[in-house]
């Protein structure tokens, strides 16, 4: 009779692990469909990403937590989308690949990458278009080359050496007017200059452009 109450409450616990991990998945879902910007307590180790909204935070927890042996992560169920801001940076979404000027790889799912051609952290933004007063718009002239699709896919984005920023993968551009265009690869306009923005028209060599 002792053995069958053990085995009962052996079975309870293992029914009880899935419970729990289903309620930290709810949780997470909740946090990833939440767009509030309401401000929340932030550690030290956090602070980078106080501006963020609640929706990228979710999403950056989540990505880091599929990240395994600092090895490419798994793919989040959330399309390549680069947002270009009136006035300010590329706000880039989706499953991300940076490769660095100097060949070190970064994996992301959310970044703001300059497009004034002022930044001390490039490619990042830290915000040096609101010092010198970045007036492009954000408009795009460009029509879509291939189809839209919601499905998730990874995208590459490469640094060149006092140059711009190349992509290569599945990508949806768009503004707040509405204009937006799908592309497969392309190069970003990151010296501030380019008649073509958000796309580079090699105006970075005319203006001798540095990236370091």
């Amino acid at each position: 009779m002792e053995d069958a109450t053990k085995s009962a409450a052996a079975a309870l616990n293992i029914q009880q692990e899935p419970d729990s991990t289903s309620k930290e998945s709810r949780d997470a879902f909740i946090a990833f469909m939440d767009d509030s910007t309401e401000e929340r307590p932030a550690s030290k180790a956090a602070q980078p990403q106080e501006n963020l909204t609640t929706t990228a935070r979710a999403l950056d927890r989540w990505f880091r937590e599929r990240q395994k042996n600092q090895g490419a992560p798994r793919l989040l169920e959330v399309p390549n989308e680069v947002l270009v801001s009136n006035g300010g940076p590329l706000q880039i979404t989706g499953n991300i690949t940076l490769v660095h000027e100097d060949g070190s790889v970064q994996y992301a799912n959310h970044l703001s990458l300059c497009r004034c051609g002022q930044s001390s952290s490039k490619p990042l933004c830290d915000d040096q278009h609101v010092d010198m007063e970045f007036l492009n718009s954000g408009k795009i002239f460009e029509v879509s080359e291939v189809a839209a699709s919601s499905r998730p896919s990874k995208i590459t984005i490469s640094c060149i050496k006092d140059g711009p920023t190349t992509f290569r993968g599945r990508v949806r551009l768009h503004n707040q007017f509405g204009q937006e265009c799908v592309k497969m690869r392309g190069s970003l306009c990151r010296c501030g200059q380019s008649a073509s923005k958000p796309f580079c028209d090699g105006a970075h060599s005319r203006v001798g452009f540095k990236t370091g």
